[in-house]
């Protein structure tokens, strides 16, 4: 199969979940007993232990309050209806609120599968999970986080660093894509901004 298999994030990509970051992580310092910097980092580093369960009660009550306002940005759906491929979602929200949030907009059934931190911690795990599954040379990753996407280069995939405050679209970057050139890789011609500068510091 010809297949492009899109990773798509949640947040910063099909929606804007507007949590405070700065107040979860003071939260989640002070629950643990030691100063969190960064949530990503934390997942990652404490993934299946108690201090992963009790930060991610603490957080995702959070992402409660945030999913119940949050929305589709306008071009996500119809840039799904137009995509011929694969879809994955691999998101650092949790496995309840990613399916509260697809079920509610009628997004589920574009995805193959949806994979939470739960499960994996880590973006890069669920990269990993995704490749063990598809072809990697046909695989293209979207996220919003530089942290993410310099971590998965290394896995031998495409990766676009994705800038919704730049004005980045997910229905150019899918109507820009072209399923396999004659050498049998993958092509876009999408015109990427690479302007990356804070959104790192949301999560």
């Amino acid at each position: 199969m010809n297949e492009i298999v899109l990773i798509l994030d949640l947040d910063g990509v099909i929606t804007s979940l507007n949590v405070d970051w700065t107040t979860v992580r003071e939260e989640v310092s002070r629950r643990v007993g030691f100063r969190v910097e960064s949530m990503l980092e934390f997942w990652e580093k404490y993934f299946n232990t108690e201090l992963f369960n009790l930060a991610n009660e603490i957080v995702e009550r959070y992402e409660f309050e945030s999913i119940i306002k949050a929305k589709p940005y306008d071009d996500v759906k119809i840039a799904f209806q137009s995509f011929n491929g694969l879809i994955y979602l691999a998101s650092m929200q949790s496995e309840k609120v990613l399916s509260i949030f697809l079920q509610k907009h009628g997004l589920r059934d574009y995805f193959k599968e949806v994979l939470g931190r739960e499960r994996f911690g880590s973006k890069l795990r669920q990269v990993r999970y995704i490749i063990d599954k598809e072809d990697a040379g046909r695989i293209i990753f979207v996220d919003d986080s530089r942290r993410n996407i310099s971590s998965c280069q290394a896995l031998g995939i495409k990766c676009i660093l994705f800038n919704r405050r730049a004005g980045d679209s997910l229905l150019r970057l899918i109507n820009s894509l072209t399923h396999l050139n004659v050498k049998g890789e993958i092509r876009y011609n999408a015109k990427i901004k690479s302007q990356q500068n804070t959104l790192n510091s949301r999560k």
